[in-house]
């Protein structure tokens, strides 16, 4: 077995962006989400990150997030085990986000950067993240910069990230790449050998931890994390070739069907649970593969 022991280890992993299961009332179903957590965990996933991209963020208030997770933690789920992402361009939502994650414990963030705004400044971008951090009180947490221009109309470039590291905010633990590029995260490795180096995409795995990536943060481990923990745990192992293509194809056909929703049209299949077809407006929960 390869040892990948890339910086900050006890970040990396096969993180789950996790979905967010909805009741007919469109509020979150805390149950279904806590028993599908700790199924991921308990089949080798190192963490979830919870109410991203994937798991429709931008649909939830504060007050809806921190109650979730404050559910999670009391069903056992520990602190270090929760990566919750900030979706917001609300700086004051955002630094209330941040507070709470900490209060909870939380050592790590993953945090979008400012959108519907194009083209912004690095000034200006670096004055929100300072903002944020400086408004939640400066908090004993890390920040794992999540870059998906491709959504938030905002690329993380690498002047980005160094100005950061040169200011006041948070520090930076790590960055997400869901570009899925391959020589953006590639680069990102070596550029920034000091930060926990993530990508998005079931593609780029292998290749971005062969460099000496972290893992990935994304939402194929919803249907299948053992598989992508054994990739993660044995790269270059009898079986990687195997399960690489295997990942590639998955994520080839999730994007091709309906990428978010057909996550959840996936889960509710695997789990004969059709809940979990369920959506916020305006994604539309009947969607089928």
């Amino acid at each position: 077995m390869t040892d990948f022991s890339p910086p900050h280890a006890a970040l990396g992993g096969i993180v789950t962006a996790i979905l967010t299961p909805i009741r007919p009332d469109l509020t979150i179903d805390i149950d279904r989400l806590i028993a599908h957590a700790q199924h991921l965990l308990a089949h080798g996933g190192s963490r979830v990150s919870t109410f991203g991209s994937t798991g429709e963020g931008v649909a939830f208030s504060p007050a809806q997030k921190r109650a979730a997770l404050e559910a999670m933690l009391a069903a056992g789920i520990r602190p270090d085990q929760m990566l919750p992402a900030i979706m917001t361009s609300a700086l004051d939502q955002a630094a209330t986000e941040m507070a709470d994650a900490a209060a909870l414990g939380c050592k790590h963030v993953l945090v979008l950067p400012p959108y519907y705004y194009k083209s912004p400044s690095i000034e200006g971008l670096v004055s929100f993240y300072e903002g944020v951090y400086a408004r939640a009180g400066r908090p004993d947490v890390s920040l794992v910069l999540y870059n998906i221009p491709q959504m938030s109309g905002v690329t993380i470039t690498h002047e980005l990230v160094r100005a950061l590291q040169a200011g006041q905010g948070a520090p930076i633990a790590g960055i997400k790449d869901s570009t899925g590029n391959l020589q953006s995260g590639l680069d990102f490795v070596a550029a920034f050998p000091e930060l926990a180096i993530f990508t998005g995409d079931d593609r780029v795995l292998p290749h971005l931890l062969r460099a000496g990536g972290a893992g990935m943060i994304g939402g194929l481990p919803n249907l299948y994390v053992a598989d992508l923990v054994a990739l993660y745990r044995d790269v270059d192992g009898a079986d990687a070739e195997r399960l690489s293509a295997l990942a590639s194809e998955r994520i080839a056909q999730i994007d091709a069907t309906g990428g978010l929703l057909a996550l959840k049209a996936g889960l509710a299949e695997q789990r004969n649970d059709p809940q979990w077809r369920r959506a916020m407006p305006p994604l539309d929960g009947s969607f089928r593969l």
